[in-house]
């Protein structure tokens, strides 16, 4: 046989219009026995209300306290005039704002895409540049084509070219710089969005 449930606890009727007014003036007022009749009477209704939003029995009472908790830090402040539409209308608000705010720590969760959406037409790009520079580096002289590809593919420097060559450092210069003069206005021709 079950236990009656004892009438502190069971949940209030809710109120007639003017006597929600009266509730939610002596709310204001700082009636603590107010604040509390109204919390027994509209808590189980909002707790159910809210979890049609949040679908987590956990996460809507905690956010009917919320409610309940800013009604009674801000009733000097507060000018209700319908308790219940209020209760109702800030646990919705809540709600919608306690899920936008998931929706915002589900994105920032979330890595972000490994490869660039343009990543694969970039290295297309790069790739048929590479290759229009292979062309235009094989239409050079040869000994021009060499001394760029020491100097720039191999990194070697002016003097490490010119040794490996068998000519003076001078000279290295002069084919590296007609070599690059010759890409330079090729590229421009390749390329001439960039």
């Amino acid at each position: 046989m079950s236990q009656p449930v004892p009438s502190d606890i069971r949940a209030q009727t809710p109120p007639l219009g003017s006597q929600e007014r009266l509730w939610a003036a002596r709310i204001s007022a700082g009636d603590a026995a107010a604040f509390e009749r109204a919390f027994r009477t509209y808590h189980p209704a909002l707790c159910k209300f809210a979890c049609r939003y949040v679908h987590s029995p956990e996460v809507a009472q905690e956010l009917v306290h919320d409610v309940f908790a800013r009604l009674w830090e801000e009733r000097a402040r507060l000018s209700v005039g319908r308790l219940k539409s209020y209760l109702y209308t800030a646990v919705r608000n809540l709600a919608v704002s306690h899920l936008r705010h998931q929706l915002v720590e589900r994105r920032w969760r979330e890595p972000a895409p490994a490869v660039d959406v343009n990543e694969g037409e970039r290295r297309l790009e790069s790739a048929e540049l590479v290759a229009a520079v292979e062309r235009l580096l094989h239409r050079l002289p040869q000994r021009c084509r060499l001394a760029l590809t020491l100097r720039w593919r191999r990194q070697m420097s002016y003097a490490e070219v010119a040794r490996a060559m068998g000519i003076s450092v001078k000279t290295v210069e002069i084919y590296v710089g007609r070599g690059l003069a010759v890409l330079r206005e090729s590229y421009q021709s390749l390329a001439p969005h960039r």
